[in-house]
């Protein structure tokens, strides 16, 4: 059977803020995926996607998909915790579960005090199996019990190591499944793990300019345009302080496809994109059938202006250069959905070289700071190099300009004092 069919014939989802009812129109990216949790084949799904796209559905129609048409076969639900498992209980699951005629029809009876009892805060026994909803924090919930069917909630904020311990709960059974959905996260973790080791599928849409299918990408790289991105033009709209004037940025944003063809930032062509979309062919065509992965950009979202995801690059770039990566880090994986790697360090605008200032101790008239930084080395005694010093000293403006001031290599611990008083730098 289709389970995209079934679900919209079946699933309410009481409380969403798009529709009562499970409607495949309003998230067409999540069919596929849907629609691999009873294709005979897939044993293993990895859906990673970006936030307010409506990939934790997918769970939630799995859950009662599972429910309502499977003979037999114990459920588990896993958040990162007890607590985001209690609360995802009250706000979603046990509203959903109730509203679900298809799944009650099977549920104890609730009429009587027997049938209630076996209807619990995260644990549902049914005639035909039994529903836990937990979080991974204690081990011991990731012990015991064979579990035929699992969904994997948030990974990326697992602690290291939970993700394997949650597979070792469906190894007894040859047609269990395990569904794993989450923003992106750190690369080499174990979510990357699992999303490397699926077809890595990635999310196309058709291209009203070329007619071919491409995937869609926020970042826009000028050496890149065979990728796509998404544009805008900011040197009119940039203030004084750093900051945008979004009135006069909002006109001039555009998504260039790789064939150079433009879409504008409407809505109605947004959502032509969307209902276009299809999932590519694996780019790892080294995993077995029976283990599927997927990613998408937040660009490819249609209800999510390509203006919001603009401000919240900007807000993110802004507290990355005053020294908090957090909203970065979170944009990177949460909007963009790409895996994050700590070593990156966006530049906010081209870096250009003046190779014709020369080196000053006066340094830079109006800096915002002058920094030092100091390396010590052993030397290497064969070659009769003795230990000694590596120091660099930069001024550097408000808007991020810099200067070098000295550079060289010292010998003693008295002449580096001597240099970084010489040059006013505080100790």
């Amino acid at each position: 059977r289709s389970v995209v069919k079934w679900a919209e014939s079946n699933v309410k989802l009481p409380g969403s803020a798009k529709s009562a009812s499970f409607d495949s129109s309003i998230t067409p990216w999540n069919r596929v995926p849907l629609e691999c949790l009873d294709d005979g084949v897939t044993r293993r799904l990895t859906f990673v996607k970006p936030i307010q796209s409506g990939g934790s559905v997918i769970g939630e129609v799995a859950l009662c998909y599972w429910l309502a048409t499977q003979s037999s076969g114990d459920i588990q639900y896993n958040w990162e915790d007890d607590i985001k498992a209690a609360e995802r209980w009250d706000k979603r699951i046990d509203r959903i579960l109730k509203a679900t005629a298809s799944v009650m029809r099977r549920a104890p009876a609730m009429d009587t005090l027997e049938g209630r009892n076996k209807w619990k805060k995260g644990l549902v026994m049914f005639p035909h199996c039994n529903l836990t909803v937990q979080g991974v924090t204690a081990e011991s919930n990731l012990d015991s019990d064979s579990i035929r069917f699992q969904i994997n909630e948030e990974i990326h904020n697992w602690e290291p190591g939970r993700l394997e311990m949650a597979y070792g709960r469906t190894t007894a059974f040859w047609n269990s499944f395990v569904l794993n959905i989450s923003n992106a996260s750190k690369e080499g973790d174990q979510l990357h793990q699992a999303y490397l080791a699926g077809t890595q599928e990635v999310l196309e849409v058709h291209c009203p300019g070329c007619g071919g299918y491409h995937s869609m990408r926020t970042r826009w790289d000028e050496k890149r345009p065979d990728l796509g991105g998404l544009r805008y033009d900011s040197a009119k709209a940039k203030n004084e302080n750093g900051s945008y004037n979004y009135n006069v940025l909002a006109p001039t944003i555009r998504y260039q496809m790789p064939c150079g063809y433009m879409v504008r930032d409407d809505i109605n062509e947004r959502r032509s994109l969307s209902m276009s979309c299809r999932w590519s062919e694996p780019n790892n065509r080294n995993a077995p059938k029976s283990e599927r992965s997927f990613n998408y950009e937040a660009v490819s979202v249609d209800y999510i202006p390509w203006l919001s995801l603009i401000r919240e690059k900007h807000d993110a770039l802004r507290a990355l250069k005053f020294g908090d990566p957090k909203p970065w880090r979170d944009y990177r994986t949460r909007r963009e959905c790409q895996f994050y790697n700590p070593e990156e360090r966006p530049a906010s605008k081209p870096i250009v070289l003046n190779l014709k200032a020369r080196k000053s101790r006066s340094g830079l008239d109006g800096r915002f700071a002058r920094f030092f930084a100091l390396d010590k080395q052993r030397g290497i005694a064969a070659r009769g190099d003795g230990s000694h010093w590596w120091l660099v000293i930069r001024d550097v403006m408000p808007n991020g300009d810099s200067m070098l001031v000295y550079e060289g290599k010292i010998s003693t611990d008295d002449e580096v004092l001597r240099i970084l008083k010489e040059h006013d730098c505080k100790m």
